[in-house]
């Protein structure tokens, strides 16, 4: 019964953290009401983003000294005085970057690291579905922030009242479910991996960059997303729905590429998710959004993003073990962090020297390409390998 309550705990409190992707909601209530430009906006976002795989590194050395439990407790305290210094800076750009940039970032880290290795210990045969269930919980969480701001929003209440109340109820949930997460003792012993040594090899390379090219388009889109929609006519509620679609099919994706993955292998699975990715986000720039035209690109961009956080920690796993998952994967998931930070700076910065996110749109589909180009490459090699491989028996 405890693995099914520690998975269960693992999905809400990755549900809680990840509400950071609804974050476009709250930049353009800032950007309204508070004078904050889209550059600004973003840092705080791309901070959060960024912060959160570098904590990881550090959690994982003190992983083995600390039960995931308590780890969870750090991020559920971090994320509750994260927020509730942000709702009371009265709009100060600076108290909210600490608040939910800084603070909040470094909760998702630690309750980022807690639910994604914790589970799949009690299934290490089932890497891709616990791995896909956990990252999904994040990738739902923009979902159920979508449907609470839209509600507090509508009701009266301003932006920094809504950054108290997600302070206090998601903090709440976070610790208290801490309690029902618990480590597999019999986990079988695998051998340790060096992370200076892997950081030398040419996998660590290749999920790096693959991780890093796969998420600057996604980030740079999620980030602004409303924003984006809210140039063209379409009313403020389809606007909000758009984040919640993104966010269901991020949900789907992150689900879906896992198990295609045990089937079409790693490789063929990133580069189908990033070329979707990026056809979908090119089409923003080519389409005259409409309601329709907006939430449907919103959901293929969304389900391409997904596949990044299931097939790159379940490789991750696959290579080197359970045991080692939250040892080296943070380092991997770097390269999301710089992407947290260049992706969603690069299309508010853009818009502010253009006052469109045209080119931000065309860079974000490009980068995206290239991923899918790189797995491509990947892909063909393999194959030959295989090829020769069947050849020579």
């Amino acid at each position: 019964m405890r693995r099914y309550l520690t998975v269960f705990a693992s999905f809400v409190i990755m549900l809680c953290i990840g509400s950071v992707y609804a974050w476009s909601i709250i930049a353009s209530e800032l950007i309204k009401y508070h004078d904050f430009s889209a550059s600004q906006s973003q840092i705080i976002f791309g901070t959060l983003i960024a912060i959160f795989p570098v904590t990881m590194i550090f959690v994982g050395r003190i992983g083995e000294k600390l039960k995931s439990r308590y780890i969870s407790y750090i991020s559920g305290l971090l994320f509750f005085v994260g927020y509730l210094l942000a709702s009371l800076s009265n709009g100060s750009f600076v108290l909210i970057f600490l608040g939910v940039g800084v603070l909040a970032g470094i909760a998702t880290g630690f309750g980022y690291w807690a639910s994604l290795t914790t589970p799949i210990q009690w299934f290490p045969e089932k890497k891709g579905l616990i791995t896909g269930i956990a990252a999904a919980g994040f990738g739902l969480g923009a979902v159920v922030m979508s449907a609470i701001a839209e509600r507090v929003l509508l009701s009266g209440r301003d932006v920094l009242q809504l950054l108290a109340i997600i302070g206090v109820s998601y903090g709440l949930v976070i610790v208290l479910l801490s309690n029902l997460i618990s480590q597999n003792a019999l986990i079988v012993k695998e051998k340790a991996v060096n992370a200076k040594e892997f950081i030398r090899s040419k996998i660590f390379k290749k999920l790096f960059f693959g991780i890093f090219l796969g998420t600057f388009a996604g980030l740079l889109i999620i980030g602004s997303l409303k924003i984006i929609g809210g140039q063209f006519n379409i009313s403020t509620h389809y606007l909000v729905v758009g984040v919640s679609v993104f966010a269901v099919a991020n949900f789907l994706g992150r689900l879906l590429w896992g198990l295609m993955s045990d089937y079409l292998g790693a490789s063929l699975s990133i580069f189908l998710a990033l070329l979707v990715q990026s056809i979908a986000i090119l089409l923003l720039n080519i389409v005259q959004l409409s309601v329709v035209s907006y939430l449907v690109l919103a959901f293929f961009i969304g389900f391409g993003f997904g596949g990044n956080f299931v097939l790159f920690a379940k490789e991750t796993a696959q290579l080197f073990g359970v045991k080692n998952l939250g040892i080296i994967y943070p380092y991997v998931i770097l390269g999301y962090a710089i992407a947290g930070i260049a992706g969603p700076f690069s299309g508010g910065f853009l818009f502010d020297i253009s006052g469109t996110y045209t080119w931000a749109i065309y860079l974000a589909s490009i980068l995206s390409l290239l991923g899918s180009l790189l797995f491509l490459l990947q892909f063909v090699k393999e194959r030959g390998r295989k090829k020769v491989s069947s050849n020579a028996l």
